[in-house]
């Protein structure tokens, strides 16, 4: 959908809405998207009113917050200039930077396991654990800066991804890395601590509140590129 929207391509938007997550954000980017195009009265009020309708997106979700900072841009533009051309000029930079902040050891069932601290299980190894960040698709997951072999289950692209840790085979910890489609940076440490249960699903501990794994915190992600009244309208760039 992001593509579509980069791309303008206001007929493969209006065809994806149903299927996406935030559909009220994805129904407005489709309303400017035609407004934009065509330039109607009418189009242009069916923009105002499926921007005003959206949700507000969670922090944790850059890429949704982006785009929904653009249309708004875009639409404030066209109330501040009403009957002028928009003129559109691409973002500068990354508006989501893709990082890996930390580690969630999870249950069967991938929902967050209360109890330590940090993120640990015991030495056998087996912890199934969702690496969270603003990521893509991971490509490569390392280990101690090693290619490591290790299986990675995930729902697709922008979904979170998650792994189960190897033997410690000696080791009190190892640091993990991961790499999308484009440089992603971050490496974060799972700990191994004797006495602890082994198998799918034990409660090995975890941080608590971490959020999802396809999202950066608003400290680490800019939005550059929105749009704002009163000059040129930009859209976002690489997400």
């Amino acid at each position: 959908m992001y593509l579509f929207a980069q791309g303008r391509d206001c007929d493969q938007l209006r065809d994806g809405v149903d299927g996406t997550t935030f559909r009220d954000v994805w129904s407005a980017v489709t309303s400017v998207c035609y407004a934009l195009r065509n330039g109607t009265p009418d189009l242009w009020r069916e923009a105002d009113s499926a921007t005003a309708a959206m949700l507000p997106v969670p922090s944790e979700r850059c890429l949704e917050q982006t785009v929904a900072a653009v249309v708004r841009g875009v639409v404030r533009y066209h109330q501040a200039h009403p009957g002028e051309s928009i003129p559109l000029e691409p973002g500068a930079g990354v508006s989501c930077p893709r990082k890996l902040t930390g580690l969630t050891v999870v249950d069967e069932q991938r929902n967050p396991v209360p109890g330590l601290a940090r993120p640990s299980g015991p030495p056998a190894g087996g912890t199934l654990v969702r690496l969270d960040g603003y990521y893509v698709r991971v490509e490569a997951l390392l280990i101690d800066g090693q290619q490591s072999g290790v299986e990675r289950l995930g729902d697709g692209d922008y979904s979170p991804a998650y792994f189960r840790t190897p033997p410690a085979e000696g080791r009190s910890s190892i640091t993990i890395s991961i790499q999308d489609t484009l440089d992603a940076a971050g490496a974060v440490r799972f700990f191994y601590e004797p006495g602890q249960p082994s198998g799918p699903g034990s409660p090995t501990g975890s941080p608590s509140g971490t959020p999802p794994g396809t999202a950066t915190p608003p400290s680490s992600t800019t939005t550059s590129g929105t749009g704002v009244p009163g000059g040129p309208v930009s859209s976002a760039g690489t997400p």
